[in-house]
């Protein structure tokens, strides 16, 4: 009888060894006996396994006592790691894989060197040991270090990498307790894509190292509570208006939002044209106005309102009230500020 275990991520991916009466191989056996945990460490040695996928590993598991033979990649995706992981002091001369990997107790890579890449797809760490600097002193010296979506992933601090490395970071998500580990992995994933001109990422990391730092905020690392809610509003100011400066796509929105919310209140305070026709509605007189009459006035005051909001005053429509001049000149600065921002942001872009 084979082995029952199958890939849960690809459904070709199966064991063929033979079974036991609980169905699985003693690769892929959970509660294994003491003795089996022996044979299950000697048969690895014996046959020279570079392929673990799916195997469970129920106690501590040291590479450098194991793996001593030559590989063509060291594949541990979808392995179950119920103990502790020493994966230090180890050269890793081809790939290592660790995709969907579930790391349940302590894992270190100190002191290892990596030749080649590495893979971290959906991988699982426990977040006991989230504040462990993990990959303390890891010289990597492959093409490559790839992390993707992996959950509780471990302080970054101490890698050493190559000019060449290029370290992806994506869609690993921290909670607001942790928000630390978070700025600190993606400043150190920025740092590495500014040393290798990767422009690409450069702006995704710098902005979950912004967003991550700005859950750190707190009124208690400030001398006054007014200092603090000033720092605060502009951050989120930055954060939901242009990305912290990394998203600017955000402003052509909030520039049609700001055009239409004007336009409307025109709509109560009037324009005139150039021959002195009021252009609005007048309060006193509503319901004499029609749905059309409403549309046509607001796409001619839409028109005003986009003409003061880029400063270009043709002169065509013009306020005459208190309130319609007050509303000309905050659109105005509105327009100016945002103006300005955009052609920072887009040379800052086109530097980069």
């Amino acid at each position: 009888m084979e082995c029952r275990w199958r890939s849960v991520h690809n459904a070709e991916t199966k064991c063929c060894r033979r079974a036991d009466s609980s169905g699985y191989c003693i690769f892929h056996k959970e509660n294994k006996s003491r003795e089996e945990n022996s044979l299950f460490i000697y048969l690895i040695m014996k046959e020279k396994i570079s392929d673990f996928r799916g195997f469970i590993f129920e106690e501590d598991f040291i590479i450098r006592d194991v793996v001593n033979y030559n590989y063509l990649k060291l594949n541990f995706d979808e392995a179950i790691f119920k103990r502790k992981v020493f994966f230090n002091k180890y050269e890793f001369k081809k790939t290592l894989s660790l995709n969907y990997t579930d790391f349940r107790g302590y894992i270190t890579f100190e002191s290892s060197i990596f030749f080649e890449n590495c893979e971290l797809t959906k991988t699982k760490f426990n977040k006991k040991y989230i504040a462990n600097k993990a990959f303390e002193k890891v010289h990597f010296n492959g093409q490559a270090f790839v992390i993707t979506s992996a959950k509780n992933l471990p302080r970054l601090e101490g890698i050493i990498f190559s000019p060449c490395t290029k370290l992806v970071l994506r869609f690993v998500k921290y909670s607001k307790d942790n928000s630390l580990y978070g700025k600190i992995n993606y400043r150190i994933a920025r740092t590495q894509a500014n040393i290798i001109g990767d422009s690409e990422r450069i702006g995704y990391y710098y902005y979950n190292e912004r967003n991550y730092a700005s859950k750190m905020m707190k009124s208690s690392d400030y001398p006054r509570y007014s200092s603090y809610l000033n720092d605060k509003f502009f951050d989120l100011l930055s954060k939901y208006t242009i990305g912290y400066g990394e998203r600017p796509w955000r402003l052509l929105r909030i520039t049609l939002i700001i055009i239409s919310l004007f336009a409307f209140l025109y709509m109560f305070c009037g324009v005139k044209n150039a021959n002195g026709d009021f252009i609005g509605i007048n309060l006193n007189k509503i319901e004499g106005y029609s749905i059309k009459e409403a549309i046509n006035n607001y796409i001619d005051l839409w028109y005003f309102s986009t003409v003061t909001f880029t400063t270009l005053g043709y002169g065509d429509l013009t306020v005459s009230t208190v309130f319609g001049k007050f509303l000309v000149c905050l659109e105005a600065f509105s327009g100016v500020t945002i103006g300005s921002t955009w052609a920072s942001l887009v040379i800052k872009r086109m530097i980069r």
